[in-house]
Order: C-alpha cells, then sequence, then structure tokens
C-alpha cells in the first residue's frame, strides 16, 4: 500500500525565540509502522504534537488529505489516537470504564454503548493484555499495566494513525515484542497507520521505517536496513557501529547516548 498517510512539508516551528524543527519535509506511508527517533532535545515530540494536530507549525503544512491543523478535535479524535509515556490516572475508574472512553468520539453524548461497541472494546484490552482487569481500579494496577489499559482505549478509537510517544517504553521487553506483534495484526486488519516515538532499539529494528531526527533537522529516513548505517550511527547519535549483514549491528562504545 502506498497511499500517504501524512505528508510533512516545509515544517518549522520553535517556541518563543527558541528553534526546535527546521524545514522537516517526508511523507508517511498508510499502513507502516513508523518509529520516530533522535537524541534527546532533538525535537521528536514536538514534531509528533505537530503531526497529531495538538500544536500548529509557524510554518509549512501536515496533510492527512486535509490540513491537520485545521481539523476541529472532534475530527481529529475520529482519526488520531495518541498516546504518551506518562498518561495521568487521576479519577477511580475501572480498567473496563477507562477504555471505553476510546468510544466517546464515536458516540452522541446520552447514546447507550452497544453490543458492537462492546466488542471492540473487549478486543482491544485482549490486544493488550488486560482482560483480567476490566473490574479493577485503575488506582489500584502497576504503571506497567496502565500503559496497556491506555493502549486499549486508543485502540478503541479505532484511528486511522496510531501516535505513541514512549507509550511502551515502560513495558518489559517480552510486553513490548508483544504489543508490537498485536498491532501489527491490527494494523494489517484495519490499514492503521503507527507513529511511534522511541529509544529502545530493539523495537526499533522492528518497524516498517525509521525517522530519524538531529538538532531539530531531518537526519534519515526509510527502512532500517537502509538507515541504520555506521555513518548513520556516528553522525547522528555520535557512537561507533559495526554492521552485521543480515544480523543487525553492534554498538562498539558510547551505547548509552544511543537508546
Amino acid at each position: 500500500m502506498n497511499e500517504t498517510a501524512l505528508e510533512i512539508k516545509n515544517i518549522h516551528f520553535s517556541y518563543g525565540s527558541s528553534p526546535v524543527l527546521f524545514d522537516i519535509n517526508c511523507a508517511i506511508r498508510k499502513n507502516r509502522f513508523v518509529s520516530l527517533i533522535g537524541p534527546n532535545g532533538s525535537g521528536k515530540s514536538t514534531l509528533l504534537w505537530l503531526l497529531c494536530g495538538i500544536r500548529k507549525p509557524q510554518n509549512g503544512r501536515i496533510l492527512h488529505n486535509v490540513d491537520v491543523s485545521k481539523m476541529d478535535i472532534l475530527e481529529r479524535a475520529k482519526r488520531f489516537a495518541v498516546i504518551t509515556q506518562k498518561e495521568s490516572n487521576q479519577f477511580p475508574f475501572t480498567c473496563l470504564e477507562t477504555v471505553m472512553l476510546g468510544l466517546h468520539p464515536h458516540r452522541s453524548r446520552f447514546s447507550s454503548v452497544t453490543a458492537s461497541q462492546m466488542e471492540q472494546v473487549w478486543n482491544a484490552m485482549k490486544i493488550a493484555g488486560i482482560q483480567q482487569f476490566a473490574n479493577r481500579n485503575i488506582m489500584h494496577i502497576s504503571g506497567g499495566e496502565f500503559q496497556r489499559v491506555i493502549i486499549a482505549r486508543a485502540i478503541v478509537q479505532q484511528p486511522e494513525i496510531l501516535f505513541m510517544d514512549e507509550a511502551i517504553s515502560s513495558l518489559d521487553i517480552s510486553e513490548k515484542i508483544r504489543i508490537h506483534k498485536q498491532l501489527r495484526s491490527l494494523m494489517a486488519e484495519t490499514g492503521m497507520t503507527v507513529v511511534s516515538i522511541s529509544h529502545d532499539i530493539d523495537t526499533v529494528s522492528l518497524s516498517d521505517d525509521v525517522m530519524a531526527l538531529k538538532k531539530g533537522a531531518l537526519a534519515a529516513f526509510g527502512p532500517p536496513d537502509t538507515v541504520f548505517t555506521e555513518s548513520f550511527f556516528e553522525n547522528v547519535f555520535n557512537v561507533k557501529a559495526e554492521i552485521l549483514p543480515g544480523k543487525g549491528f553492534f554498538i562498539r562504545d558510547n551505547i548509552e547516548y544511543v537508546i
């Protein structure tokens, strides 16, 4: 599938007098899992907020058929879902009730939940592996378990694009891989696109495409096996890497600066 999910044209963004992003241009294709990577402070979260319409660029445009900055909040909620690393759980809802909040963009205010919508909710909870927590208060589960509840809530929104800002960073490696596989299955079923900020090189290597930023500029974009070169790691992360054909790569020094 080669259709475009998001077209990013000449994006510039500053916080006051502090420039953050410079002349970002690329196109994210539909039904691709895209990992957004780069050193700390390179502008990853800011770009994600621009892509999903939470912030507006000072210059340039982001297109999802229409200009994302001109979409109203309900329209964005129908098309996009966003998961951050530090979601809030201030209200003592059950896990089931929290996941059901993802239905909100697709329901009128006082309508009852239909059987098909409840099926969507349970399917999302299965994908996130939280069926057993359905009736548990979200104040009484672990941080990793709560993050899986938020992932299920986002899936219930049935987004065209799922944005994740280090959304699975708090999960153990086996759970990260399981969630990644489940998202892949969902993408195959629905055509959903995923854009995910990650510092975890293990899961980044499983992506369809890597979008790398350095000092607010686009440093590389493409499949991991073409982006991950020795010169890429040295130029973007300032580390020495050895590429192992057919097996990946090995960081020879300063690995703490990579992930």
